[in-house]
C-alpha cells in the first residue's frame, strides 16, 4: 500500500516537472531539445558506479575526512547510498552525496523512489538531513518505520544535486551514534540539454573541408568525430539525399549523465563513381541522449566530376609559306564535365601555354617542320591533387616555300657547225730552264712555229629575199619605192621546247628542265627523280633515274631505251621547301617488226611461209595488234589479221591459186594501236615475192 502510494506521488510530481519544461522550453530559446533522465541506486537497478564526461556520477565527501562513513551499498541489491558516523561525531562536522551534471546541463527536477529514503529517527541525536540543489534545501524528517520525507519536485536550474548529514549537537555534546543517519536507494534526476553535438570533420582528403572543390575518384573521406556531454547515440551522413547511416547507441545508459558513448568517429570513405555530376548536399549529423534529441549537424557541398577528358588535334600537315598562317584546332571533349576543361599545348619545344575551353586555335608560322603537343584536363581532383588529363597528343606541320619544277625534251635549232682543223701558229721567244751536268741553265729559246688542232664553227647562213624601201625622186616629186634584193643572214641557234617527242626502237632520249622557288631563285645541288610509266593508260610511276641540279638550277638526264611511256620529274622537297612534280611529257617509240618470207620466187599454185617477231618482249594475252599487208604497187591492201604469240612471234602461210606469167608482189606486217600495248603502231619493211617462173 505504501509503495503504490509512493509511485503515484512520484508520477504526479514528474508530470508536474515536465509541464514546468514545455513552459521553460518556450521560454528559453536556448533550450533547442529535450531533457535527460538519470536514475541511480539499486531502486533502479544500478549499483551508483557509473561515470560521466566528468568522471564518477557519485561522490560522497565528508568533513572533516573520516568523521563518517560512505558506503556506496547500492551494488548490493535493496541498498543505499549510505552516510554513518564512523565514530563521535562533533557540532558542525558535515558528509554528503552529491551529483554534478556536465556543462551542457541542468537539473530542473528530483524525485526520490517511494519509500527510497531512510532517516535516523531519533532526534535528540541532533542529527540535522536535507536535499540540497543551486538555490535551496528541503528538510528530510522522519516519518515513521525508518523512513524520510521523499523529494518530488522541480528545483529551478542547478548543476548540482545531493543530500546531506550535518551534526548540530548544542554547545559541548556530540551528536548520537546510530547505526546509519542518512540513506537513500533510488533517485531520479530530470535535467535540460540545450546543447546539440558538436561536430568536426577528421582525416586527410576530407570532402567537408573541399567544399568549392571539384573532386573525382575514390579515396575521399567523409569522416567526423562528434562529442556530446550527454553522448552520442546516432550520427551519419548524408550525401545527396542518401544516407550512410554510422554509429548508433540503441541502449543509453540511464544511471549516468553521459547516457551513449561521449566522443564517437563515423568513418565514411566516398568514391565519386557512385554519384552523379554535379553539385550536391553533404551533412554530417549528430544525435545526443535528450528527449527528444538534441540534432548536431555539419553541413557543406560536394562538387563531382566523374567526366573523362580526351583530346583530338586537328588541321593541315603541310602547308606554304605564300598561304600565310596555319592553325592547328585542339579540342577537348565536348561533355568534359561541369568543372570546366582546359587545353595546355607547347609548340615546338616551348613552354606550355593554357587555353581555357574546350577548343583553341594554334597559330603557326616559320619555315620548317613545327610539332605542337597538346593534353586537355578539367577542374576536378583526385585525392593526390592530380586533375583529369587526356592523353598527350602531338601534331606535325610542315610549312616549305613553293618550288617550281619545269621538264622537257629540248633540241637545238640552227646549232653552230664545228669542225677540227689543224692551224700553223707561232710560238714567241721565251726563256726556259734546263738541268745540265748537275747544274741549272737558263737558256733562250727562239721564236718558232708549230701546228695545232683547233675546233672551228660557224653560224648557218642562208640567202633571203629582202625588201627595202628608197625615196626617189619622180614627176618632181619624192616618193618611196618598195625594192627587193637579196642578203646573206645568219640564222642564230635556239633552244626549243617540246612535251612529245618520237624516238626509234632501242634508242634512248634525253629529258631536261630546271628547278627553284617561286620566286625565281634557283636550286642548286638539289636531287630530282625522273619517273616514267609505260603509255598504256594505268599510269604505273615507277622511278627511272636520279640527277642533281646545277648551279643555276638546271639538270639533264639520260633515259634509257624503252616502250612507249610518260616521263614527268619530282623534286622530293625539303624541310623548308616543298615539293614539285613536273608536267608529263611522253616519249613515242614505234614497235618494231622483223620479217622474213621463204621462198623468194615461188610458182603458180605454191605458197610462201612468213615469219617474224614484235620485238619488245610484251604482247597483251587475246591481242588482235598484226596486220598483214599486200601489194603490187604504192598502195597496200590489208588480206590477213596473223595470230601473234605471248613472246611476239608469228608466222603466215600464203598459198597462190594457178596462174600465168610473172608477177611482183610484196608483203609487211603492221601493227596497230592498243589501249596496253606501249608502243606506237608501224610497219615492217617490205619484202618482196615473185610469182610465176621466168621463162629461160
Amino acid at each position: 500500500m505504501r509503495g503504490a502510494l509512493g509511485s503515484r506521488v512520484a508520477a504526479i510530481a514528474l508530470g508536474a516537472v515536465v509541464c514546468w519544461l514545455v513552459g521553460l522550453t518556450a521560454r528559453v530559446e536556448t533550450a533547442r531539445a529535450g531533457t535527460v533522465t538519470m536514475t541511480s541506486c539499486s531502486a533502479y537497478y544500478d549499483n551508483g558506479l557509473d561515470t560521466d564526461v566528468n568522471g564518477p556520477v557519485w561522490a560522497g565527501s565528508s568533513n572533516p575526512v573520516g568523521a563518517f562513513d560512505l558506503t556506496n551499498n547500492c551494488p548490493q541489491g535493496g541498498r543505499s547510498f549510505k552516510i554513518a558516523p564512523a565514530g563521535t561525531t562533533f557540532p558542525g562536522q558535515t558528509a554528503q552525496w552529491s551529483t554534478i551534471t556536465p556543462p551542457s546541463m541542468e537539473i530542473v527536477a528530483a524525485n526520490s523512489y517511494p519509500n527510497g529514503v531512510y532517516v535516523d529517527p531519533l532526534s535528540g541525536d541532533y542529527f540535522n538531513t536535507s536535499f540540497f540543489w543551486n538555490s535551496g534545501t528541503q528538510t528530510i524528517y522522519p516519518t515513521g518505520g525508518g523512513y524520510g520525507t521523499a523529494i518530488n519536485r522541480f528545483l529551478g536550474p542547478s548543476r548540482y544535486f545531493g543530500w546531506q548529514v550535518t551534526c548540530r549537537a548544542p554547545g559541548g555534546q556530540t551528536c548520537g551514534d546510530p547505526n546509519s543517519i542518512l540513506a537513500v536507494r533510488g533517485i531520479q534526476l530530470i535535467a535540460i540539454d540545450t546543447t546539440a553535438p558538436g561536430i568536426l570533420p577528421t582525416g586527410p582528403n576530407n570532402v567537408f573541408g573541399d567544399s568549392g572543390r571539384w573532386i573525382r575518384g575514390a579515396g575521399w573521406s567523409a569522416s567526423f568525430t562528434a562529442a556530446d556531454d550527454s553522448g552520442v547515440c546516432d550520427m551519419g551522413v548524408a550525401i545527396n539525399g542518401s544516407v550512410i547511416a554510422g554509429p548508433s547507441d540503441t541502449t543509453p545508459n540511464r544511471h549516468s549523465w553521459t547516457q551513449c558513448t561521449g566522443a564517437v568517429t563515423d568513418p565514411v570513405s566516398v568514391d565519386t563513381a557512385g554519384y552523379p555530376n554535379g553539385s550536391m548536399g553533404l551533412v554530417a549529423y549528430a544525435d545526443d541522449a535528450a528527449s527528444p534529441a538534441n540534432h548536431g549537424t555539419l553541413s557543406s557541398t560536394m562538387n563531382v566530376d566523374n567526366q573523362p577528358v580526351d583530346l583530338s588535334l586537328s588541321g593541315p600537315t603541310s602547308a606554304l609559306s605564300t598561304s600565310g598562317t596555319q592553325y592547328i584546332t585542339a579540342t577537348a571533349t565536348a561533355s568534359a564535365g561541369p568543372s570546366g576543361v582546359g587545353i595546355d599545348c607547347s609548340l615546338d619545344g616551348a613552354p606550355y601555354s593554357w587555353y581555357q575551353g574546350a577548343s583553341e586555335q594554334i597559330p603557326v608560322n616559320g619555315l620548317g617542320t613545327h610539332q605542337l603537343n597538346c593534353f586537355a584536363q578539367n577542374g576536378a581532383l583526385d585525392v593526390s591533387g592530380n586533375p583529369a588529363r587526356s592523353t598527350s597528343q602531338s601534331w606535325t606541320l610542315s610549312i616549305r616555300q613553293p618550288a617550281v619544277l619545269a621538264i622537257a625534251f629540248t633540241r637545238v635549232i640552227n646549232a653552230l657547225r664545228c669542225t677540227r682543223v689543224s692551224e700553223r701558229v707561232r710560238v714567241p721567244a721565251h726563256w726556259i730552264t734546263i738541268h745540265r751536268h748537275h747544274h741549272t741553265m737558263h737558256v733562250h729559246k727562239r721564236a718558232s712555229y708549230k701546228r695545232v688542232k683547233v675546233t672551228r664553227c660557224h653560224a648557218r647562213m642562208v640567202w633571203r629575199r629582202v625588201a627595202t624601201w628608197k625615196l626617189v625622186k619622180r614627176h618632181h616629186h619624192k616618193v618611196l619605192v618598195k625594192r627587193y634584193q637579196w642578203e646573206r643572214q645568219v640564222l642564230l641557234p635556239r633552244v626549243v621546247s617540246q612535251t612529245v617527242k618520237r624516238v626509234a626502237f632501242g634508242h634512248g632520249t634525253i629529258v631536261s628542265g630546271w628547278l627553284g622557288l617561286a620566286t625565281g631563285v634557283a636550286l642548286a645541288g638539289t636531287p630530282v627523280e625522273i619517273l616514267t610509266a609505260p603509255d598504256n593508260g594505268q599510269g604505273a610511276f615507277t622511278p627511272a633515274a636520279w640527277t642533281t641540279t646545277a648551279a643555276d638550277g638546271s639538270w639533264r638526264a639520260a633515259l634509257a631505251p624503252g616502250p612507249s611511256r610518260l616521263v614527268s620529274a619530282l623534286y622530293p622537297g625539303s624541310s623548308i621547301t616543298a615539293p614539285a612534280l613536273g608536267a608529263q611529257l611522253r616519249v613515242i617509240v614505234p614497235a618494231k617488226i622483223s620479217i622474213a618470207i621463204k621462198p623468194r620466187i615461188v610458182p603458180w599454185g605454191g605458197h610462201i611461209k612468213i615469219t617474224g617477231r614484235v620485238l619488245g618482249g610484251y604482247i597483251p594475252a587475246g591481242s588482235n595488234i598484226l596486220r598483214l599487208l599486200f601489194g603490187d604497187g604504192p598502195n597496200p591492201h590489208t588480206i590477213g589479221v596473223p595470230r601473234i604469240s605471248p613472246d611476239g612471234r608469228f608466222s603466215i602461210s600464203v598459198r597462190w591459186s594457178a596462174g600465168r606469167g610473172v608477177v611482183h608482189y610484196w608483203f609487211a606486217v603492221a601493227t596497230l594501236a592498243e589501249g596496253d600495248y606501249p608502243y606506237a603502231p608501224n610497219v615492217s619493211k617490205r619484202v618482196g615475192v615473185t610469182v610465176g617462173l621466168p621463162t629461160p
